[in-house]
């Protein structure tokens, strides 16, 4: 599921997907996340649940990269903060491999970033039908203009055994913590 926050063969973890960054963009990490409490959802009509996670505390990566097993339980996205002042409106999206039950490659909801703050955007997988190995990407646009693109290439857990034991339970390890 999401959060707020041509299929690829199965890459070498040190390989780095494609990144792109407009002049807003202050800093952007991206990596693995563990599924975080929730606090709920939100309505999202264009995204296949129709509803996003809002988690209850921050999210943060545990582990940077562009790689990501799909395996339940793991998400990954973007932590990031733009430059500017105030509460900039945004348009997310994630496009990835088609998903079922029609096919769609691509999803989206609305947001907001506020200027100089720390923001993430991620997506857990939280059914089988959402473990697809590929391309998928992140993007952020006010109006128009792109804010930032972040690709991340999915893989067969068993090709990156060294990041499928990082979410214990669905919460957060003691290394996560900074």
């Amino acid at each position: 599921m999401l959060a707020f926050l041509a299929l690829a063969a199965a890459l070498p973890a040190a390989a780095e997907a494609p990144l792109q960054l407009s002049p807003d963009v202050q800093m952007l990490e991206r990596g693995l996340i563990c599924n975080p409490p929730s606090a709920g959802r939100r309505t999202a009509p264009d995204t296949i649940a129709g509803w996003i996670h809002v988690p209850d505390e921050p999210v943060r990566i545990i582990r940077q990269g562009s790689v990501a097993p799909a395996l339940l339980g793991t998400g990954f996205g973007v932590e990031f903060t733009l430059t500017g002042e105030g509460v900039i409106d945004l348009r997310y999206s994630v496009s990835h491999p088609p998903m079922a039950p029609d096919g769609q490659t691509t999803q989206a909801w609305n947001g907001q970033a506020v200027a100089g703050m720390r923001e993430a955007i991620f997506f857990q997988f939280d059914t089988e039908e959402e473990l697809l190995p590929g391309r998928w990407v992140f993007t952020a646009s006010t109006g128009e203009d792109e804010v930032f693109r972040a690709a991340f290439d999915v893989v067969d857990p068993a090709t990156v055994p060294h990041l499928t034991g990082l979410c214990l339970g669905g919460g957060f390890l003691s290394l996560f913590h900074r």
